[in-house]
């Protein structure tokens, strides 16, 4: 069944390709503002007068180029009312939009570079000695005596428990069974791959265990930090990663899958410890390893390691989709190979020892990395067909043809088929996006939310990151809607006179669907080190906020809020970000930069 939908999926892909392209430009600029009831020549004139009306508003003409350098959520900063805001705000930071203007998303990425301009600390490792001794007197064999068998397991079972599920890049019962069993006997030595991914997987099983359970970095204004576990500089598991790193050069220029494996888990561990570009760095060198493993070793995809390199292959585009679409960093070409990876089986889950879960708790979580990987397709397109296009420019004062209506109405179509075509336990409605998955249908949902925006100060483990995996699964879902119908909010602020009553439906919609993120709510913003990809996040919620913060001046996006939006929904969102901003900024360069915006606009206003 995977593999016939995968099949229909691309060939879908392929027709919606050539309805939206046919649509797109069968379409003239009148069409785009429809409802107006004007002739083209009347709704051209008025286009124009409405720009010059709103020249007030406009870049300036010697840096509108560099507005097209700028990530989809970084656009934001230069939407001219929100530049103007900011420039009359008064707030120091705003002096920094020149550069902005001039460098684009670079000089963003700069911030994180100052941030962090050393690797983490190299000057701690484990006690170990030496087992047995070569034919030459020398033996590369380690042993970490503090590194017992139980402590082995635990780490084991909390990397499994968390990052695992997320990413299902390793099978629980060869790791055991053949990787940990052989290094309890042997020893780790140099030069091999499985000691090397092992150390990986302890390292990330301790980081997932104090990253819930561990005492926060800081306490800022009474408000424990959402980082657990170790400090900024020395995150848990920092011990074993260095003995990982230590031993990873001596296999870092293999292209077989325990590099991939290897070179994914290292690029897991940097995120969860705030290091945005060293992940970049890692997951690249994945995404290069995994493209000549594809390409050039022949493969049986119906076997269990063709089945762990279709795990890895995906896993690699997940992540550097991610960090193009919100940072612009550069892509190696692995989505290039979508078409030629089949969708992955996820055989061992016909033994059922696997990871000792239940058939349906294993089914429930492979249909959530299934379900990313359609919602990543999705998302692409949004970007490419609407933010990204050169033939339409929905956000762009410079010859602005309105959002490309025909487009959105397909974007939309796509995602809420995505949504009512997910797997029950996957399902939700707008209305309990904060409630339990319905996982079991013989149980009856608990009486409490899932997600909240405060549940006290004693940390919540789920069972399995239920609670993580669910709010990615549905925050990319109204990450996704916000960025489709966000033109609308663009139109609602340059060109209020151009908006009908179904564009300002639309504007609403794209302010709901900002709102009330699960992923900035408890429990998962107490235990960033396990939420995946956090630097996404902390992009897209600066636009956001700024974008709140516009919904508060009187002028048109405030009256189509009021009545469409609760103002309790945007107090609180605006408050969850703003934390999390807050928060994030002790680790992260771009978000202390942002936050010296936002503290300017909410903090005391």
């Amino acid at each position: 069944m995977v593999h016939i939908l995968d099949t229909l999926t691309r060939l879908e892909n392929k027709f919606d390709n050539m309805s939206i392209s046919n649509a797109a430009n069968s379409s003239s600029g009148s069409d785009f503002v429809s409802g107006t009831h004007h002739s083209s020549s009347q709704s051209s004139g008025k286009r124009t007068n409405e720009r010059e009306t709103a020249s007030g508003h406009d870049l300036p003409s010697e840096i509108r180029q560099s507005y097209q350098h700028l990530t989809a959520p970084h656009k934001v900063i230069l939407w001219p009312s929100i530049y103007l805001h900011l420039i009359n705000s008064g707030i120091n930071a705003a002096t920094d939009l020149q550069h902005i203007l001039q460098e684009g998303t670079q000089w963003l990425i700069k911030q994180e570079m100052i941030k962090h301009p050393d690797p983490l600390p190299s000057d701690s490792g484990l006690p170990s000695f030496r087992m047995g001794a070569a034919e030459d007197g020398y033996s590369t064999r380690t042993a970490f005596p503090t590194l017992t068998i139980q402590l082995v397991q635990e780490y084991t079972d909390a990397y499994f428990n968390t990052f695992n599920v997320l990413y299902p890049i390793l099978n629980h019962d060869a790791f055991l069974n053949d990787t940990v069993a052989r290094l309890m006997r042997d020893g780790y030595a140099d030069g091999d791959a499985g000691a090397v991914l092992a150390l990986m997987v302890f390292a990330l099983g301790q980081c997932a265990k104090e990253g819930v359970f561990g005492k926060p970095i800081s306490i800022i204004e009474g408000v424990p930090s959402g980082y657990r576990g170790g400090t900024v500089e020395r995150p848990p598991g920092i011990e074993i990663f260095n003995e990982a790193r230590r031993r990873l050069g001596f296999v870092v220029t293999l292209c077989s899958l325990e590099n991939v494996q290897i070179l994914l888990l290292q690029a897991t561990y940097l995120e969860a410890t705030g290091r945005h570009l060293d992940f970049w760095r890692s997951t690249v060198a994945a995404s290069m390893a995994c493209q000549v493993l594809v390409r050039c070793k022949p493969l049986d995809w119906a076997t269990l390691e063709g089945d762990m390199i279709k795990r890895a292959y995906w896993a690699c585009i997940l992540s550097e989709d991610l960090y193009h679409l919100d940072l612009d960093l550069p892509q190696t070409g692995i989505h290039t190979l979508e078409d030629e990876v089949p969708l992955p089986y996820f055989q061992e889950s016909q033994d059922q020892s696997a990871g000792g879960r239940g058939l349906d708790e294993r089914s429930y979580f492979q249909y959530h990395f299934l379900a990313m990987i359609a919602l990543r397709r999705l998302i692409t397109r949004i970007h490419s067909t609407i933010h990204e296009s050169s033939t339409t420019s929905p956000e762009s004062s410079d010859d602005y043809g309105g959002p490309p209506v025909p487009v959105i109405t397909e974007m939309a179509r796509q995602l809420d088929s995505w949504r009512s075509l997910l797997p029950r336990q996957l399902q939700w409605n707008d209305s309990d996006m904060l409630d339990f998955p319905p996982l079991n249908p013989q149980n009856r949902r608990p009486n409490e939310p899932l997600f909240s925006p405060d549940q006290g100060t004693v940390p919540i483990g789920h069972v399995h990151n239920l609670d993580i995996v669910t709010a990615q699964l549905r925050t990319r879902f109204y990450y996704a809607r916000f960025m489709m119908f966000r033109p609308f909010v663009y139109k609602a602020l340059h060109f209020p006179e151009l908006m009908t009553a179904e564009d300002a439906n639309c504007c609403a919609l794209a302010i709901q669907s900002a709102c009330l993120w699960p992923l900035s709510m408890a429990p998962p913003k107490n235990k960033k080190r396990l939420v995946p990809h956090h630097f996404t996040w902390t992009q897209n919620f600066m636009g956001i906020l700024l974008i709140l913060r516009m919904t508060r001046e009187e002028g048109l996006l405030k009256q189509i809020c009021e009545g469409r939006v609760p103002d309790g929904d945007l107090e609180m969102t605006a408050r969850l970000m703003l934390e999390w901003i807050r928060d994030v900024r002790q680790v992260d360069g771009i978000a202390e930069w942002s936050w010296g915006i936002l503290e300017g606009l909410f903090v005391g206003r």
